[in-house]
Protein backbone atom coordinates (compact mmCIF):
# COMPACT_ATOMS: atom_id res chain seq x y z
CA UNK A 1 0.00 0.00 0.00
CA UNK A 2 2.80 2.41 0.91
CA UNK A 3 4.54 1.57 -2.37
CA UNK A 4 1.38 2.49 -4.27
CA UNK A 5 1.14 5.81 -2.44
CA UNK A 6 4.77 6.62 -3.16
CA UNK A 7 4.23 5.82 -6.84
CA UNK A 8 1.18 8.06 -6.93
CA UNK A 9 3.14 10.89 -5.31
CA UNK A 10 5.91 10.40 -7.84
CA UNK A 11 3.37 10.70 -10.69
CA UNK A 12 1.96 13.92 -9.20
CA UNK A 13 5.44 15.44 -9.14
CA UNK A 14 6.22 14.41 -12.70
CA UNK A 15 2.89 15.18 -14.35
CA UNK A 16 3.53 18.96 -14.73
CA UNK A 17 6.87 18.23 -16.41
CA UNK A 18 5.21 15.70 -18.68
CA UNK A 19 2.57 18.25 -19.62
CA UNK A 20 5.19 20.87 -20.55
CA UNK A 21 7.26 18.37 -22.54
CA UNK A 22 4.15 17.15 -24.36
CA UNK A 23 3.25 20.75 -25.22
CA UNK A 24 6.73 21.40 -26.60
CA UNK A 25 6.78 18.14 -28.61
CA UNK A 26 3.37 18.94 -30.10
CA UNK A 27 4.56 22.31 -31.35
CA UNK A 28 7.87 20.91 -32.64
CA UNK A 29 6.02 18.40 -34.83
CA UNK A 30 3.63 21.08 -36.07
CA UNK A 31 6.50 23.45 -36.83
CA UNK A 32 8.46 20.82 -38.76
CA UNK A 33 5.47 19.91 -40.93
CA UNK A 34 4.71 23.53 -41.77
CA UNK A 35 8.37 24.33 -42.49
CA UNK A 36 8.64 21.37 -44.85
CA UNK A 37 5.55 22.50 -46.75
CA UNK A 38 6.77 26.08 -47.13
CA UNK A 39 10.41 25.39 -48.10
CA UNK A 40 9.69 25.12 -51.85
CA UNK A 41 7.74 28.37 -51.95
CA UNK A 42 10.41 30.20 -49.97
CA UNK A 43 13.17 28.99 -52.33
CA UNK A 44 11.26 30.10 -55.43
CA UNK A 45 10.69 33.59 -54.04
CA UNK A 46 14.10 34.05 -52.39
CA UNK A 47 15.47 36.29 -55.14
CA UNK A 48 12.64 38.83 -55.04
CA UNK A 49 12.74 41.19 -52.07
CA UNK A 50 9.38 42.55 -50.96
CA UNK A 51 8.63 45.37 -48.52
CA UNK A 52 7.22 44.46 -45.12
CA UNK A 53 3.41 44.88 -45.20
CA UNK A 54 1.67 47.03 -42.61
CA UNK A 55 0.29 45.14 -39.58
CA UNK A 56 -3.35 44.04 -39.48
CA UNK A 57 -5.49 43.04 -36.49
CA UNK A 58 -6.01 39.28 -36.13
CA UNK A 59 -9.76 39.60 -36.62
CA UNK A 60 -9.13 41.17 -40.04
CA UNK A 61 -7.16 38.18 -41.32
CA UNK A 62 -8.75 35.43 -43.38
CA UNK A 63 -8.34 31.67 -43.27
CA UNK A 64 -5.53 30.42 -45.53
CA UNK A 65 -7.96 27.93 -47.06
CA UNK A 66 -11.24 26.65 -45.71
CA UNK A 67 -11.68 27.01 -41.92
CA UNK A 68 -9.86 24.34 -39.94
CA UNK A 69 -11.05 24.49 -36.34
CA UNK A 70 -11.14 21.49 -33.99
CA UNK A 71 -12.11 21.73 -30.30
CA UNK A 72 -12.55 18.64 -28.15
CA UNK A 73 -13.65 17.77 -24.64
CA UNK A 74 -11.59 14.82 -23.44
CA UNK A 75 -14.00 14.54 -20.49
CA UNK A 76 -11.36 13.06 -18.19
CA UNK A 77 -12.53 12.66 -14.61
CA UNK A 78 -8.95 13.34 -13.50
CA UNK A 79 -8.94 16.90 -14.81
CA UNK A 80 -11.74 19.39 -14.27
CA UNK A 81 -12.03 23.01 -15.31
CA UNK A 82 -9.57 25.31 -13.53
CA UNK A 83 -12.29 26.98 -11.46
CA UNK A 84 -13.87 23.65 -10.49
CA UNK A 85 -16.92 24.31 -12.64
CA UNK A 86 -17.79 23.73 -16.26
CA UNK A 87 -20.00 25.68 -18.64
CA UNK A 88 -21.89 23.84 -21.35
CA UNK A 89 -19.95 20.59 -20.97
CA UNK A 90 -21.29 17.12 -20.34
CA UNK A 91 -20.26 14.69 -17.58
CA UNK A 92 -16.60 13.74 -17.11
CA UNK A 93 -17.20 10.19 -18.32
CA UNK A 94 -14.04 9.75 -20.40
CA UNK A 95 -15.97 9.89 -23.68
CA UNK A 96 -14.36 12.37 -26.08
CA UNK A 97 -16.80 14.90 -27.50
CA UNK A 98 -16.49 17.63 -30.11
CA UNK A 99 -17.02 21.19 -28.92
CA UNK A 100 -18.93 22.99 -31.63
CA UNK A 101 -18.18 26.62 -30.80
CA UNK A 102 -15.37 28.82 -29.53
CA UNK A 103 -17.60 30.44 -26.89
CA UNK A 104 -17.92 27.17 -24.95
CA UNK A 105 -14.23 26.42 -25.41
CA UNK A 106 -13.17 29.84 -24.17
CA UNK A 107 -15.46 29.71 -21.11
CA UNK A 108 -13.77 26.53 -19.88
CA UNK A 109 -10.11 27.12 -20.78
CA UNK A 110 -9.13 28.30 -17.31
CA UNK A 111 -6.37 30.60 -18.58
CA UNK A 112 -6.02 33.73 -20.71
CA UNK A 113 -4.78 33.51 -24.28
CA UNK A 114 -1.78 35.66 -25.19
CA UNK A 115 -1.53 36.57 -28.86
CA UNK A 116 0.05 39.35 -30.92
CA UNK A 117 -2.04 42.47 -31.37
CA UNK A 118 -1.51 42.27 -35.13
CA UNK A 119 0.37 40.46 -37.90
CA UNK A 120 1.63 41.69 -41.30
CA UNK A 121 -1.02 42.23 -43.96
CA UNK A 122 -1.23 39.15 -46.16
CA UNK A 123 -0.94 36.76 -43.22
CA UNK A 124 -3.62 34.11 -42.88
CA UNK A 125 -4.93 31.71 -40.26
CA UNK A 126 -3.97 28.12 -41.06
CA UNK A 127 -5.60 26.18 -38.23
CA UNK A 128 -6.75 26.33 -34.63
CA UNK A 129 -7.40 23.56 -32.14
CA UNK A 130 -7.78 22.92 -28.45
CA UNK A 131 -8.96 20.50 -25.83
CA UNK A 132 -10.59 20.61 -22.40
CA UNK A 133 -10.37 18.23 -19.43
CA UNK A 134 -7.35 16.51 -20.92
CA UNK A 135 -5.65 14.12 -18.45
CA UNK A 136 -2.21 15.61 -19.22
CA UNK A 137 -2.71 19.26 -20.19
CA UNK A 138 -5.94 19.98 -18.38
CA UNK A 139 -6.77 22.37 -21.20
CA UNK A 140 -4.76 23.68 -24.14
CA UNK A 141 -5.05 25.88 -27.19
CA UNK A 142 -3.00 25.85 -30.41
CA UNK A 143 -3.13 28.31 -33.31
CA UNK A 144 -0.98 28.69 -36.44
CA UNK A 145 -0.64 31.59 -38.88
CA UNK A 146 1.21 31.75 -42.19
CA UNK A 147 3.00 35.05 -42.84
CA UNK A 148 3.47 36.72 -46.26
CA UNK A 149 7.05 35.40 -46.25
CA UNK A 150 5.56 31.87 -46.13
CA UNK A 151 7.02 31.41 -42.66
CA UNK A 152 4.63 30.01 -40.09
CA UNK A 153 4.16 31.24 -36.54
CA UNK A 154 2.51 28.84 -34.11
CA UNK A 155 1.35 29.18 -30.52
CA UNK A 156 0.52 26.40 -28.08
CA UNK A 157 -0.78 27.51 -24.69
CA UNK A 158 -1.86 25.77 -21.49
CA UNK A 159 -2.22 26.53 -17.78
CA UNK A 160 1.02 26.99 -15.85
CA UNK A 161 2.10 23.77 -14.13
CA UNK A 162 5.73 24.70 -13.41
CA UNK A 163 6.14 28.30 -12.24
CA UNK A 164 9.92 28.73 -12.38
CA UNK A 165 10.28 28.74 -16.17
CA UNK A 166 12.48 31.48 -17.59
CA UNK A 167 12.02 32.59 -21.18
CA UNK A 168 14.21 30.53 -23.48
CA UNK A 169 14.50 29.68 -27.17
CA UNK A 170 16.00 26.73 -29.00
CA UNK A 171 16.79 26.60 -32.71
CA UNK A 172 14.41 24.21 -34.44
CA UNK A 173 15.95 20.85 -35.29
CA UNK A 174 14.62 21.19 -38.84
CA UNK A 175 16.50 24.50 -39.23
CA UNK A 176 19.75 22.91 -38.01
CA UNK A 177 19.41 20.10 -40.55
CA UNK A 178 18.82 22.54 -43.41
CA UNK A 179 21.84 24.63 -42.45
CA UNK A 180 24.13 21.58 -42.45
CA UNK A 181 23.02 20.29 -45.84
CA UNK A 182 22.87 23.65 -47.62
CA UNK A 183 26.51 24.25 -48.62
CA UNK A 184 25.74 26.89 -51.27
CA UNK A 185 25.04 30.36 -49.81
CA UNK A 186 21.56 31.58 -50.76
CA UNK A 187 19.32 34.42 -49.56
CA UNK A 188 17.12 31.92 -47.70
CA UNK A 189 20.15 30.44 -45.92
CA UNK A 190 21.00 33.89 -44.55
CA UNK A 191 17.65 34.19 -42.76
CA UNK A 192 17.38 34.08 -39.01
CA UNK A 193 16.65 30.58 -37.73
CA UNK A 194 13.25 29.20 -36.80
CA UNK A 195 13.22 28.88 -33.02
CA UNK A 196 11.00 27.18 -30.48
CA UNK A 197 10.48 29.45 -27.47
CA UNK A 198 8.86 28.94 -24.09
CA UNK A 199 7.81 31.43 -21.44
CA UNK A 200 5.11 32.35 -18.94
CA UNK A 201 2.64 35.22 -18.90
CA UNK A 202 0.69 35.34 -15.63
CA UNK A 203 -0.99 31.90 -15.40
CA UNK A 204 -0.40 30.89 -19.01
CA UNK A 205 2.44 28.69 -20.25
CA UNK A 206 3.24 29.74 -23.83
CA UNK A 207 5.24 27.75 -26.36
CA UNK A 208 5.64 29.30 -29.79
CA UNK A 209 7.57 28.66 -32.97
CA UNK A 210 8.74 31.57 -35.12
CA UNK A 211 11.67 32.83 -37.16
CA UNK A 212 13.99 35.37 -35.55
CA UNK A 213 16.85 36.02 -33.19
CA UNK A 214 16.39 35.25 -29.50
CA UNK A 215 16.43 38.97 -28.66
CA UNK A 216 13.73 39.72 -31.23
CA UNK A 217 11.57 36.78 -30.16
CA UNK A 218 11.85 37.71 -26.49
CA UNK A 219 10.58 41.20 -27.27
CA UNK A 220 7.83 39.68 -29.41
CA UNK A 221 6.88 37.48 -26.44
CA UNK A 222 6.78 40.45 -24.08
CA UNK A 223 4.43 42.28 -26.45
CA UNK A 224 1.83 39.50 -26.55
CA UNK A 225 -1.55 40.71 -25.35
CA UNK A 226 -3.96 38.82 -23.05
CA UNK A 227 -7.30 37.52 -24.31
CA UNK A 228 -6.87 38.80 -27.85
CA UNK A 229 -9.72 37.91 -30.22
CA UNK A 230 -8.42 35.65 -32.99
CA UNK A 231 -11.67 34.77 -34.78
CA UNK A 232 -11.40 35.83 -38.46
CA UNK A 233 -13.98 38.27 -39.74
CA UNK A 234 -14.34 36.20 -42.91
Amino acid sequence: MSLFLRSGQHWERRSPIRAVLSLVCLLILLSMMITACSDDTTTKNSNSATPTPAPVALTQLAWCDKPHQVFRDEASSHEQAANGQTTGLGPADGKVKTIADWKTMKANLGFSLYLPKSLPAGSCLLNVSGSLRDPIFGSNFTITYVLPSQDAISFSQAPVRIKNINFQCTVSQDTRSTAKTNSTPTPSAAKDPVQLCNGIHDKTNIVFSARGTTTYLQQFFQNLQPTMDWMPAR
